[in-house]
C-alpha cells in the first residue's frame, strides 16, 4: 500500500478514535444525567474499541511489510554484491582465457588476419559472415581459414573450436 494510502487510513482511525473518545465523554455526562441510553453509550464504547482494534492491528501489519522490504533490500544488497564479485572473476577469466588464445595463434605464426578471422569463427561466424564483416571476398577469407587449418594442423572449423572448448568442459 503506498505512503499516502497509509498515513490516510491512519488519520482516519485516529480522528475516529478520538472523536469516539470526546463523543463518550460527553454522552457519559447525558448518561449520568439518564438523557443517554446505556445501548448508545455501549454503541459509541463499542466504535472506539473497533476503531483502536484497526488502527494496531494496521500498525502491525506495516510493522510486518517494513520488516519484509528490509529483508528484501538487504537480500538485494548482497545479490549485488555477489553478481559484482562473479562478474570481476568472469572478466578476469575472459582476459585471461583470450591470452591463451592470441598465445596459441602467436604459437601457430598466424598473421594479423589470419588472427582475426580465426576470431571469428572461434564465434560461430560462417566465412560468408566473416568476409562481409571484414569487407573482404568471401575467397579470402576461406583463403585464410585454408591457412589458419594448415598452420595450426587441426582438419576444420571444429576441430579448431575443440582445440581451444575441450579442456573446458568435463565430460
Amino acid at each position: 500500500m503506498p505512503n499516502i494510502q497509509k498515513s490516510l487510513l491512519s488519520f482516519f482511525l485516529i480522528t475516529m478514535s478520538l472523536y469516539g473518545a470526546y463523543e463518550i465523554h460527553s454522552e457519559l455526562n447525558g448518561f449520568i444525567n439518564n438523557k443517554v441510553s446505556v445501548f448508545h453509550v455501549s454503541m459509541e464504547i463499542l466504535v472506539i474499541i473497533l476503531s483502536l482494534s484497526g488502527l494496531i492491528y494496521f500498525m502491525y501489519l506495516i510493522n510486518i511489510q517494513n520488516q519484509l522490504k528490509n529483508s528484501l533490500e538487504n537480500n538485494l544488497v548482497k545479490v549485488k554484491q555477489d553478481l559484482k564479485g562473479t562478474h570481476i572473476e568472469l572478466t578476469k577469466g575472459k582476459q585471461e582465457y583470450q591470452q591463451v588464445i592470441q598465445s596459441q595463434f602467436a604459437e601457430w605464426q598466424l598473421s594479423p588476419s589470419e588472427k582475426k578471422v580465426a576470431l571469428s569463427i572461434l564465434k560461430g561466424l560462417s566465412l560468408k559472415e566473416i568476409s562481409e564483416l571484414r569487407s573482404t571476398h568471401e575467397k579470402t577469407v576461406r583463403k585464410q581459414a585454408s591457412a589458419i587449418y594448415e598452420k595450426s594442423r587441426l582438419g576444420g572449423r571444429h576441430e579448431l573450436s575443440a582445440w581451444f572448448f575441450e579442456d573446458m568442459y568435463d565430460v
